[in-house]
């Protein structure tokens, strides 16, 4: 998996960027891949995946976010889907015990005392499997009624050193799984 870690500028993600092969249009980087960025969030009616929350009318904002966007090429389903994304928040919340911070993980999401740090969301193309994991660094722009928190307020303050950190230790992971399937043999 090839990792890019944008840190020059800023990028919003407005959910766009869970269609198949964004990473290659905008970046040239074809295959599985991992995307991270700083910016905005504020996913259009349009772009929302998670039917609950369309139908529930959720809005999903913050001001300022760690953004993983995350295509794979191996095995196009749903449950694969789901099940690499819950495997990189668990990762996640491995790391962040790595700076100290007690975290909970509930399905696809990321808590610190009580709050909520991440949104996250995984589906397929017609290609690909794609990923969004979104982690608050500040707590501004959220939606009323979500108590949420962000990694400056659980100290961590130097977000490109965490993207470095985190991008590594997901990529990392990743390659290990896709190591550890091919070699085995078949079961007879």
């Amino acid at each position: 998996m090839e990792l890019l870690i944008v840190k020059d500028r800023r990028i919003d993600y407005d959910g766009s960027a869970i269609q198949s092969h964004w990473t290659y249009r905008n970046f040239g980087i074809l295959g599985n891949s991992m995307v991270i960025f700083r910016g905005k969030c504020d996913v259009k009616v349009e772009e929302m995946i998670d039917i609950e929350d369309l139908r529930g009318s959720k809005e999903i904002k913050s001001d300022d976010m760690v953004h993983y966007i995350i295509e794979v090429f191996e095995l196009v389903n749903t449950l694969f889907a789901s099940t690499l994304q819950k495997l990189f928040i668990a990762r996640l919340c491995e790391v962040l015990g790595e700076y100290g911070i007690k975290t909970q993980r509930k399905g696809d999401d990321i808590y610190v005392n009580g709050k909520k740090l991440s949104i996250s969301i995984a589906t397929v193309s017609p290609v690909s499997v794609k990923i969004h994991i979104g982690v608050n660094v500040e707590v501004r722009g959220i939606p009323e009624g979500v108590d949420a928190i962000g990694l400056k307020e659980i100290g961590i303050i130097d977000v490109d050193e965490f993207m470095e950190k985190t991008g590594r230790a997901l990529v990392e992971e990743f390659n290990k799984v896709k190591r550890d399937s091919l070699k085995v043999r078949w079961a007879q």
